[in-house]
């Protein structure tokens, strides 16, 4: 294993792509664990960047795009759609930044999975189907020299910012994906930075949940009446991908509910739903997520921590894989 662990991926295809004057977003190619969005406002030397990456590598790649994008252009403000590491655990390197979380999503900091965790997970994997899954998704990032940088500013519900001159409203919308998700909308661009909000390719991951309130979320990114989102991973999208996912969300906790009635186990209806309308979505184990969170949702047992759920998702996979 310690071989393994000294073999780190370089920094993925990082695609820049300008939505509007001074609005960008920064989309990394595989979209899968770990690899997020970022995004960017830029106006008269001024700079707001929304999320960092994984690890101190990815994000040093990320700010070289930002500089290229917006030279001059000084970021004094990181907004971090949410606090799993894969949207801030580069916050550091944004030197002399203020970091802006909901308050919401700053109480709860304390129940993420901290660095060392990875590292350990890389170095000491569990037997079985989750020390495979871990390695398989997680085993070459390098997760050194990284410092939490908790958040500096907190709200609650909104925040009206300015960058130069374009105004950037935050908008609180947990729980959802977790409990204090936050989009940033800028009307000027009509885009939204939708965090992890909103996945396109996968399966989502549903740390939180209620589902149906994740996509109450989702009408209220649409009520913004943006035309562009920028997923928290997948390529950017508009309107109606916005609509499809809301619905896939409605639709996977009836399905969920109805195997709950059916007393059917988590594993057992994860399994069910994973080879069933949303097939050509990609991790499918993760609906493993979904079903927990609408069977803790209902007062039943269920796995409710990432370490918790890493046991039976991956199990999913190695089953489907098989099947």
């Amino acid at each position: 294993m310690d071989d393994h662990s000294q073999t780190h991926v370089v920094p993925g295809d990082l695609r820049t792509q300008e939505l509007s004057r001074g609005v960008f977003a920064f989309i990394q190619a595989d979209g899968s664990w770990g690899w997020s969005n970022a995004g960017l406002i830029a106006d008269a030397g001024d700079a707001l960047l929304v999320d960092t990456f994984f690890t101190l590598p990815q994000t040093r790649h990320l700010l070289s795009a930002v500089s290229a994008a917006a030279p001059g252009a000084r970021v004094t403000s990181v907004v971090n759609t949410h606090l799993n590491g894969d949207h801030c655990h580069g916050n550091q390197l944004v030197e002399g930044a203020r970091t802006i979380a909901s308050a919401c999503a700053a109480s709860e900091v304390e129940h993420e999975l901290p660095p060392a965790t990875y590292q350990w997970l890389q170095n000491h994997p569990p037997e079985g189907a989750s020390g495979r899954y871990a390695l398989r998704h997680f085993g070459a990032f390098d997760f050194s020299g990284i410092e939490l940088s908790p958040p500096t500013m907190t709200f609650s519900d909104r925040l009206t910012l300015h960058v130069g001159r374009i105004a950037v409203n935050l908008i609180e919308l947990g729980p959802a994906h977790t409990q204090g998700d936050v989009a940033v909308h800028v009307p000027e661009a009509e885009t939204v930075f939708c965090g992890d909000l909103l996945f396109q390719g996968d399966h989502p991951v549903v740390w939180s949940g209620p589902l149906l309130g994740w996509a109450d979320a989702c009408d209220a990114l649409l009520a913004t009446a943006a035309t562009t989102f920028v997923p928290g991973h997948g390529p950017t999208v508009g309107r109606a991908e916005v609509k499809r996912f809301a619905e896939y969300l409605r639709n996977l906790h009836w399905q969920a509910s109805e195997a709950a009635d059916a007393g059917l186990s988590v594993e057992e209806a994860a399994a069910q739903l994973a080879v069933g309308t949303y097939s050509e979505l990609g991790l499918p184990e993760r609906v493993l997520t979904a079903v927990a969170a609408v069977y803790r949702g209902r007062g039943l047992a269920a796995p409710a921590t990432p370490l918790e759920l890493l046991g039976p998702m991956a199990r999913l996979a190695e089953s489907l894989l098989q099947s």
